[in-house]
């Protein structure tokens, strides 16, 4: 009896081990089942290359300067000395859009077990792009505030207070977009008619 008590407490022990392990390995089986290997052929900007099928992808949860503004040379240049010619894994995300508004895909670009798109936060040249929802967005956010504090790339400048008002700007356009404004139109009507029934009685 105490025996088989034991046995059945070791063989718990080994699946709370193993279940994680388990966890694990069904995910990254089902992330490789997604991913495509491209090469890089061209880096347009600090979050967009091209690939040697000729697809366009956008990195997607990120978002780094314009090539005409402040510091977006060298966020290119930054994307380019990581993936330039080098063979890469393109992954979907499971909960954004295929492609955005320019027909680009959307992908997270893996380099040798290295997530491209966070490591392009991490090293200070780009921030997470919070205004489209996506998986990572807690761990690429995360990884925006330890650049910030560490004061790399971007944010090591006196330039800074400029780069965020420029994200600032970014992250809440989609405030003033056509559909925001239709959401308040109804809002505003829907207020005024409960405001006339109120009175009328």
């Amino acid at each position: 009896m105490l025996s088989r008590r034991h046995s059945s407490v070791r063989l718990g022990l080994i699946m709370s081990t193993l279940k994680p392990l388990i966890v694990s390995l069904v995910l990254l089986t089902s992330i490789a089942s997604g991913a495509e290997k491209t090469t890089v052929t061209r880096v347009i900007d600090g979050d967009t290359i091209e690939t040697s099928r000729g697809d366009k992808v956008r990195l997607v949860g990120i978002n780094s300067p314009e090539i005409q503004d402040l510091f977006g040379q060298e966020a290119k240049q930054h994307l380019a000395a990581l993936v330039e010619n080098r063979s890469v894994d393109l992954i979907p995300d499971a909960i954004s859009s295929d492609q955005d508004t320019y027909q680009r895909l959307l992908r997270y670009v893996v380099l040798d077990g290295t997530d491209i798109n966070k490591r392009m936060i991490e090293d200070g040249f780009a921030f997470a792009y919070l205004k489209f929802h996506f998986e990572r967005s807690n761990d690429y956010l995360e990884a925006e505030k330890k650049a910030r504090a560490n004061s790399v790339g971007i944010w090591a400048g006196n330039q800074k207070g400029e780069i965020l008002g420029k994200q600032k700007q970014d992250d809440t356009s989609r405030f003033r977009s056509p559909r925001a404004y239709v959401i308040g139109a109804l809002v505003l009507l829907l207020v005024c008619i409960g405001i006339y029934f109120y009175f009328k009685k």
